[in-house]
């Protein structure tokens, strides 16, 4: 809240030893008069907030004066009237309540020169800063002299009385009451994840009260990591398992003289969807066994969504945000807690520089902690006070571009281009049918119901055969077209298991095969790795959406499908097994005899020869069904494979036992996936090394009338020759012609 009179300038230092000439520092800037801005050109058009800028009028300045013409120690009480040809005009009797979203596209030009012949979709990882806010805060900084807000020294305590004055504007952004909320500044959401874990280690290790702690399957990868620090965890799958919980009590959850904690994201930063923030609320009303509080990760949600802390008795206690993400800089974040769960942060072990009162470290191990407010009791060290300032500056653009209500008119205004962009992506088809992109989203989150969808879409890209894309591929193909998206996994575990339908023991297998996250295998067992994802922000328009589902097209929309070879492969997903299978068409030097339905044997028991010429034509199917021709396909099967050999086994069986001319008895029929086959005994008989000697002798005497024909594949057999009688002994006089015709029998029926 902007520090308006003197009085409230007195009254914020009431109490405390200040010197007379900071008190009237201080009050200069509370009661200097407010810059004079300079209409832009469009200003006809444009509908700005009645806020004036926070910075005190005496550090303001025109943009074409130098560091020089600036003097921080002039007595000159003359006003610089900080103006620029795009800066936001000057304000305007008509608030911009009817602002709609095409007013966007007038001042984009002017505020994001940086997207100039660009167009950028990641603000789901950072949006984009404004040129006036740059423009405002160097100004500020080069107009003005702050010092290290721990020092006594007047400039130190105008930076520390700054401070104070945006935290507590910071909280109200958020419709949180400082009587009810404190802010911590951090680094960034992650770094108030772990202050909150870190605190509760130390409560529990305080109090010997074990931490239970819970997190939903949407939850960031900073979410996760918590379970790492407490010994009891528990991850929930779905809303509905978190409502069952929440509705039963909290069984499953912590037990009696323990303590909770459970967290969830605002809303998911891989698909969009948004979770219901009804659950805090819930939580605190339901669980009396044990203490449960509640941790919400805002980063995404607050990127394009209002967040209204308004009502302490369903807030959830603790929230964790990043500022670089609703408003592009500066790169800093914040810790809200509720002031009545406070008490479980103060038991923090350590402490940093300005959080103590007193500290002795010689011959004793003694401290005292600071006990006028949380914040001063967590934030350690100098706190990064001139990324605080630009804050101040960022919600001063922020209202003047987008209203006096700023997150508000964002909501509608991407949920409405998030719905343009779902319905786009989800109209590109290949020829044949098959959808070009494969998005992921909750069966009920609806684009355009901003209470149910972020402005955020992953999908990866398919061809017509249903194979995908690699996610980086796609990526790096936007990026030549200066389209500017994200890929990977988006440090999202659970997303990327549920979606993609990734099991632990194959993300397992994935990562010794491999796989990284850093540096990801795309495509694995036939399912992608990571997505490709575009978010939309504030300073997104139609044309952006335009322009990315044209690259889309252009790119990978087949407008005909090729006609493919019979010596090709075509892969059908087998959906239910996550298997893909392929048929591939068989060759004239194929030596397996095909399987069908058809008998593969002929009446002799013996192998019918595969004749190409009478293979039938390879059936046209579906990319992505399991049929051929309306019929299903069988998965192959070993055991029919046996089945079907069985005859032929059979009749080798008999062949054997009746026409033993020095084939040894003692047979082994593997019964498996190639049933079948014959093998010898380990140990060849002396009947048999006697045969194999003779067989040797016989190929070296009469090669020439021994015709063998080992071909894997012939157009016509020869009949299997009659079994030999004792007539036929009788006119055999010969015994190497004996040998001969009892060899070549035995490979007919061999089938060699």
């Amino acid at each position: 809240m902007q520090t308006s009179s003197s009085t409230d300038a007195y009254g914020l230092f009431s109490g405390m030893d200040i010197s007379p000439q900071i008190l009237e520092a201080v009050q200069k800037m509370d009661t200097e008069t407010p810059p004079r801005r300079m209409k832009s050109s469009s200003s006809l058009r444009k509908h700005t907030s009645r806020r004036t800028p926070r910075y005190p009028g005496h550090l303001t300045t025109t943009a074409n004066s130098s560091a020089e013409d600036v003097s921080t120690t002039s007595d000159s009480d003359r006003d610089h009237d900080y103006q620029t040809d795009f800066t936001t005009p000057a304000t305007s009797d008509i608030y911009p309540e009817d602002m709609q979203p095409d007013d966007v596209e007038d001042f984009r030009d002017r505020e994001y020169p940086q997207l100039k012949g660009k167009t950028y979709m990641d603000h789901g990882g950072t949006t984009l800063y404004a040129k006036s806010l740059v423009e405002e805060f160097s100004a500020d900084l080069i107009a003005n002299l702050y010092g290290n807000p721990h020092s006594a020294s007047t400039p130190s305590a105008i930076a520390g009385h700054r401070i104070d004055a945006i935290r507590e504007r910071t909280l109200r952004f958020f419709n949180a009451d400082p009587a009810d909320f404190d802010l911590i500044f951090t680094a960034n959401a992650t770094a108030s994840i772990k202050l909150v874990i870190d605190c509760f280690k130390d409560h529990a290790a305080t109090s010997n009260t074990p931490v239970w702690y819970g997190y939903h399957r949407d939850a960031h990868t900073s979410l996760v990591g918590v379970r790492e620090a407490t010994k009891m965890h528990r991850c929930f799958t779905s809303d509905e398992e978190v409502d069952v919980w929440i509705n039963s009590g909290g069984l499953g959850g912590p037990r009696a003289r323990q303590i909770g904690l459970f967290a969830y994201p605002g809303q998911s930063n891989m698909t969009g969807r948004r979770l219901p923030l009804s659950w805090p609320g819930r939580i605190r009303k339901s669980f009396h066994k044990a203490v449960t509080y509640t941790l919400l990760d805002a980063a995404a949600l607050a990127t394009t969504c209002p967040l209204d802390l308004s009502d302490p008795a369903t807030a959830p206690d603790f929230v964790a945000l990043s500022f670089y993400k609703i408003f592009g800089f500066p790169n800093i974040g914040a810790l809200i807690v509720r002031k009545d769960s406070a008490h479980v942060l103060e038991s923090r072990k350590y402490f940093g520089g300005g959080t103590v009162e007193m500290v002795i470290s010689i011959n004793d191990t003694w401290h005292a902690k600071k006990e006028t407010s949380l914040h001063d009791r967590l934030e350690d060290g100098t706190l990064p006070f001139h990324s605080i300032f630009a804050l101040d500056h960022a919600m001063n653009v922020h209202e003047r571009l987008y209203g006096p209500n700023p997150m508000k008119f964002i909501s509608h205004h991407t949920a409405q281009l998030g719905k343009q962009l779902y319905d786009s992506l989800s109209g590109l088809y290949h020829a044949n049918g098959t959808p070009v992109c494969r998005i992921y989203k909750d069966e009920a989150a609806v684009y355009g119901d901003p209470t149910m969808q972020g402005a955020t879409i992953a999908f990866n890209v398919q061809k017509s055969d249903g194979s995908l894309i690699g996610f980086e591929e796609v990526e790096e193909a936007a990026d030549h077209r200066a389209i500017y998206v994200r890929s990977g996994s988006l440090c999202n575990p659970g997303g990327v298991a549920t979606y993609l339908g990734w099991s632990p023991a194959e993300m397992k297998a994935a990562y010794a095969s491999g796989h990284r996250c850093s540096n990801p295998t795309q495509i694995m067992l036939g399912k992608a790795t990571g997505v490709v994802r575009v978010s939309l922000g504030a300073m997104s328009t139609a044309g952006d959406v335009q322009i990315l589902v044209r690259f889309l097209e252009d790119t990978y929309v087949e407008t005909a499908v090729p006609r493919l070879a019979r010596s090709s492969s075509l892969p059908m997903l087998n959906t239910s097994a996550g298997v893909i299978a392929t048929y591939q068409s068989r060759q004239a030097s194929s030596a397996i005899p095909p399987l069908s339905s058809e008998s593969s044997t002929d009446l002799n028991g013996r192998d019918r020869m595969w004749d190409s010429s009478d293979a039938p034509a390879l059936p046209t199917m579906s990319p992505m069904s399991p049929t051929v021709d309306g019929e299903k396909i069988r998965a192959f099967i070993p055991a029919d494979y046996v089945k079907r050999r069985k005859p032929w086994e059979e009749e080798m069986r008999k062949q054997a036992t009746t026409f033993n001319y020095g084939i040894p008895g003692d047979l082994k029929m593997r019964e498996g996936e190639d049933g079948g086959s014959v093998t010898k005994a380990s140990t060849p008989s002396f009947r048999a090394r006697k045969f194999g000697r003779s067989v040797v002798n016989l190929l070296k005497s009469n090669r020439s009338n021994v015709n063998i024909n080992f071909a894997d594949q012939r157009t016509q057999q020869d009949p299997m020759p009659a079994p030999p009688s004792s007539s036929y002994a009788e006119t055999t006089t010969s015994k190497r012609s004996l040998e001969r015709n009892n060899f070549k029998h035995n490979l007919d029926s061999l089938g060699l």
